[in-house]
């Protein structure tokens, strides 16, 4: 830079041309894109898209994203599951399906059952365990005489104590139509006493003529002398029944499959125990 003498002020001169500090190209682009700056600013302030934006002054995509996952906590829940579920997705489903088909399995075709008390010996003993099945009632097949069923407490044993909810298991005798009577130690049906070789042993008790009303079966313990039965209570309501005793598979010595006792007529009256 080429210096003139100023006219009396003492100051510096410099001549057209000479780039001055500050002003030259570079500083007119500096102050051209501040200017844009500020433009992208005033648009930002008038839209309210809040920080951030593309190169065109608009709203960025990304920024919004940045913000929706810091209202939420870094995305939480939801982008845990979209991650994570993927991974676990089949285990989920395997097990859903596997315990909606248990539960229908022990709803509508059969259930294990154990055995309480003695009141079955000593064809059941206590904690014996078995597979009742329920499609023979799902059709409303009448239970046959000699089966062994699990049922529901009738209202009788109810207002004994008995939830309605527990499980009783006994043998049916009679059916619809028959008449039972218990004397001589003998179970007599319909005027005929009958042989029961698998009973803990002989009935010591009397009970007078009854006769099974219409959707009714007569039941009894196999411990004819321990069990809380229907010469206590009174004929069962079909309705009652849940299923039929099919399989046992404990204890290990004894699986297998529970044998129906069909019934057997005596050839002749046992000798009087009880008269």
């Amino acid at each position: 830079a080429m210096e003139a003498p100023g006219r009396g002020t003492g100051r510096r001169v410099l001549r057209r041309g000479t780039p001055v500090p500050g002003r030259g190209r570079g500083s007119r682009r500096s102050h051209g894109d501040a200017r844009r700056e500020c433009r992208k600013e005033r648009w930002r302030a008038a839209s309210g898209s809040g920080d951030g934006g593309d190169v065109n002054g608009g709203p960025s995509q990304r920024t919004d994203e940045e913000e929706s996952r810091n209202d939420n906590g870094g995305g939480g829940w939801s982008d845990w599951f979209a991650n994570e579920w993927p991974k676990y997705s089949e285990d989920a489903s395997t097990i859903t399906i596997a315990l909606a088909a248990s539960l229908a399995f022990r709803t509508w075709i059969a259930e294990p059952r154990y055995i309480p008390s003695l009141s079955m010996y000593p064809t059941f003993n206590v904690g014996d365990r078995l597979i009742c099945e329920k499609v023979s009632r799902r059709f409303s097949k009448q239970p046959t005489v000699g089966d062994v069923i699990i049922f529901h407490p009738v209202e009788e044993l109810q207002k004994a104590g008995y939830d309605a909810s527990e499980v009783f298991i006994k043998r049916v005798i009679a059916r619809a139509g028959d008449t039972v009577e218990v004397k001589r130690g003998k179970v007599y049906i319909n005027g005929t006493p009958t042989s029961e070789a698998f009973v803990a042993e002989a009935p010591k008790y009397t009970m007078n003529p009854v006769k099974v009303p219409e959707h009714y079966v007569f039941v009894m313990g196999d411990n004819r002398n321990n069990s809380y039965d229907s010469h206590l209570w009174g004929p069962l309501p079909e309705e009652n029944i849940i299923g039929r005793a099919v399989f046992q598979y404990w204890p290990p010595g004894n699986v297998g499959v529970v044998q129906g006792r069909a019934r057997v007529f005596a050839a002749e009256e046992a000798p009087a125990l009880v008269d």
